[in-house]
């Protein structure tokens, strides 16, 4: 009966716990499940169109009722316009509730000179992303989260290629000092 009582211990400990990361990724998988059964795939970059499309609507109906992309998109009031909504109330309450620094600016290109110019080129490669984005019919989060989820295999392309392409970026700006 001891040797019971000292091995169940060892057994116990045995056992290993996931690592939070994969904690949180299961979960995360879990809830993108649950996302994409409640409502379909989820992304963010369709809500900027169909936020212009709320503006032009307001503006100028006859045109937007008659261009057809923006039609497509449909209503401002879709799931994914709250998770974008969302990122930006989470991402203020989170840095107010941890006190988070507003960070350096880094200017990663030599032609950067100034704060402004920092802000200029990250707003025109904002709107390029975007704009790629919904040629591509959809966005990081669209086609990675929403396609890997599916099991689709263009989800998984896409994942690696942003991977592969993000990797070789950092290690090209690595190796020139910036």
């Amino acid at each position: 009966m001891g040797t019971a009582a000292q091995v169940q211990p060892a057994a116990a400990t045995a056992v290993k716990r996931l690592p939070p990361w994969a904690s949180l990724g299961i979960i995360f998988g879990l809830v993108s499940a649950a996302s994409i059964l409640t409502w379909g795939p989820i992304g963010v970059s369709g809500t900027y169109p169909r936020f212009i499309g709320a503006i032009l609507r307001r503006i100028d109906p006859a045109y937007a009722t008659a261009n057809p992309y923006l039609e497509k998109m449909g209503s401002l009031l879709k799931p994914e316009s709250f998770l974008v909504l969302g990122l930006l109330i989470g991402g203020f309450l989170a840095a107010r509730v941890w006190r988070v620094a507003k960070p350096a600016i880094e200017r990663v290109h030599a032609a950067e000179h100034s704060t402004r110019a920092r802000y200029m080129n990250s707003f025109i490669g904002g709107f390029l992303i975007i704009f790629g984005a919904r040629i591509a019919g959809g966005c990081t989060s669209g086609h990675i989260i929403s396609g890997i989820t599916q099991g689709a295999l263009s989800g998984f392309v896409f994942a690696a290629a942003v991977f592969a392409v993000g990797i070789g970026t950092a290690k090209l700006i690595a190796a020139r000092g910036n």
